[in-house]
């Protein structure tokens, strides 16, 4: 509810007085002509604009103007009694006096409480944590903002009504899309908004508006600037690390190459089997190293870039025109559901699937299916190989047990981790490997408009 300023209040003063005035000539003339049955309404005038200026005085008012109105009636009647012929004017008078008063009272006492309540409400408002200002719809005039939005701008409240919505939004693209989302939705919600300051700085917040219908659209502020100015100087610190990591791995990789280039020459030059045998420890600690380095490649990329929702029929389809399965039948049945995973669940596919043709010995066949459970869905991936022994369905999956499996399942795990997807092998030892993804009910979901998705690859 809007406070009505002091300008606003004696113009609407001035309105009481005329219509007081109007309502008592409209009596002398209605009464000195024989009319006794419209002018009392003339006196409700009044009592409407002091119960809405004036809530704290409108009762005593009201009854003022209630006597006003008896005292006025009676008068004239006794000074002329041709003017009132009989009592019964004199009794209507009394009736009506009754009814000014009491409507008086009931808009003052409702006035007030609207007003009492209005006020908790724009405390509320202007106490908020949040910023909270509205604007013009057609205009884009900034109103009412509130302190915290006036201090986040670094704007004095009395001058940001002075504003527009480009003053403070200067992006087009930015300001575009909320006034685009409220047209459309009525209410939106974390819009990320760039906000020009009144000290020429730049801060962030995530913006939320509602259309009430009015003129004005209500909208909350709440600063992100310092986490975005965080998330910037993260990732550019990430990005520099990256760099910093690639160049390093590129000239150990470079080195790592010439060393095993001299170890093979050395091999072909010694033929002392003492010597022979250090050269091929050395090999094997050369290489060991080369696949820790590319290792350490394949982990800084997990989590560098934003998840995402992954078709995984889809996913599955490209990979397979990448692999070399050796003659193994692979059969894919995946109903039609997304994930939201990191960027790189392609590789947990490929993991899945290298593992089984490099570690399962006999395999002939690979399926890959989905099956729906009760908090979400389960993607399977398994073979027909010798399985996993029952003491090592944990161990596979961890750091310390690349020597047997290489680093490829525990890059899965944490690449599914990311979005709390989890692995786990629940196959039978002798019988074949099954590796069960878990993505829990907020973490998929179906894709419209399409069927399974069955092929096979032999």
């Amino acid at each position: 509810m809007h406070l009505i300023s002091k300008e606003k209040k004696f113009i609407f003063d001035i309105l009481i007085i005329i219509s007081i005035l109007a309502a008592i000539g409209i009596t002398y003339i209605s009464l000195t002509h024989g009319i006794y049955d419209v002018f009392f309404y003339f006196y409700l005038i009044p009592v409407v604009f002091i119960a809405y200026t004036r809530p704290k005085i409108s009762i005593f008012v009201t009854i003022f103007i209630g006597w006003l109105y008896l005292g006025l009636v009676y008068y004239l009647g006794l000074v002329n009694s041709l003017i009132l012929p009989d009592n019964r004017n004199f009794a209507n008078a009394t009736v009506w006096f009754f009814v000014i008063v009491s409507i008086g009272v009931l808009i003052s006492i409702y006035s007030r409480e609207y007003r009492k309540e209005g006020g908790r409400s724009r405390g509320s408002f202007f106490n908020s944590q949040a910023g909270v200002f509205s604007y013009d719809r057609n205009t884009l005039q900034i109103q009412d903002p509130n302190l915290k939005f006036a201090q986040f701008i670094r704007y004095d409240c009395d001058i940001l009504p002075n504003k527009t919505l480009p003053d403070i939004i200067p992006s087009a693209g930015e300001r575009e899309r909320v006034l685009v989302k409220v047209g459309d939705n009525l209410m939106v919600g974390d819009i990320e908004v760039g906000f020009s300051c009144g000290d020429n700085t730049k801060r962030w917040a995530l913006v939320s508006a509602t259309d009430f219908g009015e003129p004005a659209i209500m909208c909350t502020v709440v600063d992100i600037t310092e986490q975005k100015q965080a998330h910037e100087a993260l990732s550019q610190a990430n990005r520099k690390l990256n760099l910093l990591n690639n160049v390093t791995r590129h000239d150990i990789l470079n080195q790592l190459t010439a060393l095993i280039g001299y170890l093979e020459l050395s091999r072909q030059t010694i033929t002392d089997p003492k010597m022979l045998s250090y050269i091929t420890k050395e090999e094997q600690a050369a290489n060991a190293i080369r696949s820790q380095i590319l290792f350490t490649r394949d982990y800084q990329n997990i989590g560098v870039h934003s998840p995402q929702w992954h078709n995984i029929a889809e996913t599955v389809s490209l990979l397979m025109a990448t692999l070399d399965i050796h003659n193994v039948q692979v059969t894919v049945n995946l109903a039609a559901v997304e994930i939201y995973a990191d960027p790189l669940l392609e590789k947990v596919f490929y993991n899945l699937i290298e593992n089984s043709l490099r570690h399962g010995e006999r395999v002939t066949k690979i399926e890959i299916l989905s099956e729906s459970v009760s908090d979400g869905t389960d993607i399977i991936v398994q073979d027909d190989g010798i399985g996993i022994p029952d003491d090592a369905k944990e161990r596979i999956f961890r750091r310390e047990y690349f020597k047997h499996t290489g680093f490829g399942l525990f890059l899965t795990r944490e690449i599914l981790a990311i979005t709390n997807l989890t692995i786990t092998e629940t196959g039978t030892s002798g019988k074949g490997a099954r590796f069960v993804i878990h993505a829990q009910r907020e973490t998929c979901r179906p894709v419209p408009d399409h069927g399974f998705k069955v092929f096979q690859v032999v």
